[in-house]
């Protein structure tokens, strides 16, 4: 059951916390966060903000005030938006927000958020791609005679396209992310896919010869599957692309910046950024190949464990599209989608332990309605900053949990297999070992929710 409130009076009354509709210069949103950017940020009540009903966190971040509402987040942003004549802002991205690099912490910040963003378009298609083959393999399972047929290779070829192209997917979304021209990068990322260089690549093999551009040795690799090279090219051609708009005269840009800007990079690419970024994958092939075996239930649980802090830090951002790169280089993930998977499981138990435990009703309303978003939808953030953070105490449910899980999950060798997201309904992407990762899961959600019940919380900040 959720919380009811009062739309109209809690959009009023928020927009007076945030210094009043004067002090507001945009209103948007995310999927679960109402995102005010205010004049004057310092008008800002934040201990108010929090003890409006309905509200779950207020967090300062990319110059924004965000309040975190949840499942009441529609309802008030509609109300915020009529009642102040504001313009729609619309959806935004959840991914962590832009600021200037600053310092080497800064610009290693700077490095995690544009890895993040030039995987982040590609994940819906790798998504798609993995359920795809989960959903072949079923129907093989029950029908042997759908495993020869040219439907199952068809769809095949459908379900690994966003695998085997990911440079160019991860090439788009990294030159989108330094706002440079898309198809430069693309181009040149697709070159290294192209037929004739796994001819050229397979025919030196054979004869045992090099390969050399322009007299410079290219390393005798294919790169399908492949994510850092495709890195590397996006940021080499956004900077070629600069350099070429600075010193081409305007009549001839039209005709100059894009050739030189492919020339160069695609130069660069096969000489250099392909075979370091080849290097460097396998190496972090190598270090989870390691970390998914006898290290697996060490990996898994303090990662499941310590995952709750490096979201709310936004490093889990940087993290993430290694598990793309694992499935795609070494066929399977044995680390970072089960300790996802675990720690979203264990906020939905450390939930259940809070409602359970929790005196006022809609409280505990509350807990079991978000509590079922953690497990069900895997939307964590409004447990979080409403119940764990927020509580103190029952983050040590989560990290419970997520640690005693972990080491199951690990002892057991779980494996995801294709790409998914992290909910229960996910579990399929773990093929032969989904019952072992089921049996993970299990034990993470009670550890979480019996942990958490045992050492409670103060009861007189649970309330809504």
């Amino acid at each position: 059951m959720a919380v009811k409130i009062d739309f109209e009076e809690t959009a009023k009354t928020l927009v007076e916390l945030v210094g009043g509709a004067e002090n507001v210069n945009t209103v948007s949103h995310c999927m679960t966060r109402l995102r005010f950017t205010l004049k004057d940020p310092s008008k800002a009540d934040k201990d108010a903000l929090k003890k409006v009903r309905g509200v779950l966190g207020v967090v300062e971040a990319g110059g924004q005030t965000q309040i975190v509402l949840g499942e009441n987040l529609v309802n008030t942003y509609t109300a915020v938006l009529r009642q102040n004549n504001f313009e729609d802002g619309g959806a935004v991205d959840e991914a962590p927000d832009a600021a200037k690099p600053q310092g080497i912490k800064g610009y290693a910040k700077a490095v995690v958020d544009y890895i993040a963003a030039a995987v982040s378009p590609m994940v819906p298609a790798l998504v798609a791609g993995g359920l795809l083959k989960v959903v072949l393999l079923l129907i093989g399972m029950a029908s042997p005679a759908f495993k020869d047929s040219s439907a199952n290779t068809i769809l095949g070829y459908v379900a690994n396209a966003p695998f085997y192209f990911m440079p160019v997917f991860v090439a788009y979304g990294g030159a989108k992310k330094l706002n440079s021209t898309p198809t430069y990068a693309m181009m040149v990322a697709a070159s290294l896919l192209t037929p004739g260089w796994a001819s050229m690549v397979s025919a030196a093999k054979e004869a045992g010869t090099g390969i050399t551009l322009l007299g410079i040795p290219a390393l005798a690799v294919t790169y399908n599957n492949s994510l850092l090279p495709a890195l590397l090219i996006a940021v080499v051609a956004a900077y070629a692309e600069k350099f070429f708009n600075k010193i081409v005269p305007g009549i001839f840009k039209s005709l100059l910046v894009g050739l030189g800007t492919i020339t160069v990079t695609g130069i660069l690419a096969f000489t250099i950024l392909g075979p370091l970024g080849d290097y460097v994958g396998n190496m972090i092939a190598g270090l989870f190949i390691f970390l998914g075996g006898a290290a697996a239930p060490i990996a898994i649980g303090v990662l499941a464990a310590c995952l709750p802090w490096l979201i709310m830090l936004g490093m889990h951002h940087g993290i993430s599209p290694f598990m793309a790169s694992n499935i795609a280089d070494i066929g399977y993930d044995a680390v970072i989608r089960p300790a996802f998977l675990l720690h979203n499981m264990c906020e939905g138990g450390a939930a259940l332990g809070v409602a359970l435990r929790a005196k006022d009703p809609e409280f505990k309303s509350q807990a079991f309605s978000i509590a079922f978003g953690c497990i069900v939808a895997g939307v964590t953030e409004p447990c979080i900053y409403g119940l764990t953070f927020k509580l103190k105490k029952p983050m040590i449910g989560v990290m419970a949990g997520g640690l005693v899980g972990g080491i199951a999950a690990g002892l057991m060798h779980v494996k995801a297999y294709v790409m998914g997201y992290s909910t229960i309904m996910a579990l399929p992407i773990f093929m032969d070992t989904a019952i072992s990762m089921a049996i993970a899961v299990v034990i993470g959600i009670l550890t979480a929710a019996a942990v958490t019940y045992i050492i409670g919380f103060d009861q007189d900040e649970a309330h809504v």
